[in-house]
């Protein structure tokens, strides 16, 4: 079983004393019936004695108390083996499920900003919250499946002892029964997959719902379209192949359990006629049909639950090698100082799709100086995001160099030069603890910089955590500032920062946080319409179609008209 590789994977010797412990608990078991029918079986008169041998223990009077010790010593052995067994396996599928997410998170974590943009989120977290409970889940049957498959084999032990022609039977009547278990159970677990999918896709239109609200909040046609023909058609989908995979399989698992009966009618009203059995071999031959037919429920009654979790670990494994490895040295070193920060023949073209050629930005050529104040602008569809996305190094050029100083960004020191740049996207995620060592200088100014931001009323830093971050748009904007003035980089990336302020604070940006940031010798890169404050920068980059077109900001006129043609454009 390939969920067993997960186990024994993180505590090799843990899984082995489990299983051994979980094979002990089922020969223990598939002697329990053996020991009965010694106890009731005399030389001579069959059953009508049950023995001469009396002693009395605690007061009770015990027959064949040797025979009762063994006994109650192997119902003893069962107790501990499988508790023993399942409790040790049950504590490795808690660290499995730790491992796998936490290696999830790593993934995740080191991937390429493109792979993680191109899989979803929905697909992300789906996996940790569907798939990776269902993997642990069927590993956490296992050892009740073993046990139970060491007690059918141990029985099967004793049918043989008792009488070779009925264990013949026995073994026909399972081999025509896993045939006709297996083909509906390979049914439903094609339905299953398929329900697996629509589950990525209900997730993703959860998410519209929650991230969509202010839009379907204002247009009640649209909302109920998107409710009927949007969630509920996925609902009702995943609901109807669930249904569909859950009855195939349920009803299987009925016809299983009850094959043990078939069986043991069989030889009491059918086999009896055509093969000679002694009265007292019948008892032991039905006794023994009766007590397999609890395992056999038990293996039959987890397939369903195994095939769930065998459809959610080939996803699992689906989603993991999808997500690429960057491939960069992690590794934080000391890069020094730096004045200019230059591209060189820089492309970036995304992933074709489909007959369709994927979009390309570039050449691009162009040199930042440290200091220096650069606006980004342009229509929709022009490539001012991937150029950002390019100056922050979330993106790795198709071809052509990047160099600070001359010394050109590799896979060897990207993450350090990455380490000093901070950047605010309109999608900002705003954590709400501090994840970065704050100086004592640092912590003098934050009641400072919260009173300039105007939230000094409204947030305070306790132990490294905000008190709130259920803030207006605008407000969670500042504090996000709040956390770039904290963490001290030397290069920062705005993205239309200032577009959900209010006209004052926006002046207040432009006119006195920028130059501020600025006389502290930090790099700023804005992505901008506020064509009224063009003249704070250095330069001006106008994205056109991919490509780039570098003005000064002494172009007035030539440049508010590019603005305001990206905003109406916009």
């Amino acid at each position: 079983m390939k969920i067993l590789n997960y186990f024994s994977n993180i505590a090799p010797n843990r899984v082995f004393i489990s299983i051994v412990f979980g094979a002990a608990a089922g020969i223990c078991y598939s002697l329990l019936i053996p020991l009965v029918m010694e106890s009731i079986t005399t030389s001579d008169t069959g059953i009508e004695q049950v023995s001469s041998e009396l002693d009395t223990i605690f007061g009770f009077e015990i027959a064949n108390y040797k025979l009762a010790l063994v006994y109650f010593f192997a119902c003893l052995l069962v107790l501990v083996t499988r508790t023993v067994s399942e409790i040790m396996l049950m504590n490795i599928g808690s660290d499995v499920a730790r491992d796998i997410r936490t290696r999830f998170y790593r993934q995740i974590s080191t991937a390429p900003l493109y792979s993680i943009e191109q899989i979803g989120h929905a697909k992300l977290i789906a996996a940790i919250n569907i798939d990776i409970p269902r993997i642990v889940g069927g590993a956490r049957l296992l050892p009740a499946i073993f046990i139970n498959i060491v007690t059918l084999l141990g029985m099967l032990g004793f049918l043989i002892y008792l009488n070779t022609e009925v264990f013949k039977f026995v073994m026909y009547a399972i081999a025509i029964g896993i045939v006709f278990y297996q083909l509906p159970m390979m049914i439903g677990q094609r339905i299953f997959k398929v329900n697996r999918y629509l589950t990525d896709e209900l997730q993703e239109s959860i998410r519209g719902l929650v991230y969509g609200a202010k839009e379907l909040k204002l247009d009640g046609i649209k909302r109920e379209n998107y409710l009927k023909q949007q969630l509920s058609n996925l609902e009702s989908q995943v609901v109807s192949t669930e249904k569909q995979a859950q009855t195939i399989m349920r009803a299987t698992v009925s016809i299983g359990d009850l094959i043990s009966f078939f069986v043991i009618g069989f030889v009491c009203y059918v086999f009896v006629n055509y093969h000679a059995i002694a009265q007292q071999e019948l008892v032991g031959v039905v006794m023994a049909l009766l007590y397999i037919t609890t395992p056999i429920s038990i293996v039959i009654n987890s397939m369903p639950q195994l095939v769930m979790s065998s459809v959610s670990q080939r996803k699992l494994n689906e989603v993991l090698s999808s997500i690429a490895d960057e491939k960069v040295n992690t590794e934080i070193t000391e890069q020094g100082d730096w004045t200019s920060f230059s591209f060189e023949n820089v492309y970036y073209q995304y992933p074709d799709s489909a007959d369709e050629e994927g979009f390309k930005v570039g050449p691009i050529n162009l040199t930042i100086e440290k200091g220096g104040i650069y606006f980004i602008i342009g229509a929709n569809g022009s490539g001012k995001s991937t150029l950002s996305k390019l100056l922050t190094m979330h993106y790795r050029p198709t071809s052509g160099e990047q160099k600070f100083d001359g010394n050109p960004v590799t896979k060897e020191n990207i993450a350090s030069y990455r380490q000093q740049i901070f950047a605010i996207y309109t999608d900002y995620y705003l954590f709400d603890k501090l994840f970065t060592d704050i100086s004592s200088t640092q912590k003098a100014f934050i009641d400072d910089y919260l009173k300039l931001l105007e939230l000094d009323k409204k947030v305070s830093i306790v132990d490294g955590k905000f008190s709130t971050t259920s803030l207006s748009d605008g407000q969670r904007k500042r504090l996000a500032l709040l956390v770039a003035f904290l963490e001290d980089k030397s290069i920062y990336l705005f993205d239309e920062w200032a577009a959900d302020q209010d006209p004052v604070f926006k002046k207040v940006f432009y006119t006195r946080i920028l130059q501020d940031l600025q006389r502290r010798g930090k790099t700023l890169l804005i992505i901008s319409h506020d064509e009224r404050y063009f003249d704070v920068g250095d330069k001006i980059w106008v994205m056109e179609q991919g490509q780039l077109l570098v003005k000064n900001t002494s172009e007035k006129k030539q440049l508010l008209q590019v603005g305001r043609n990206a905003t109406l454009t916009v």
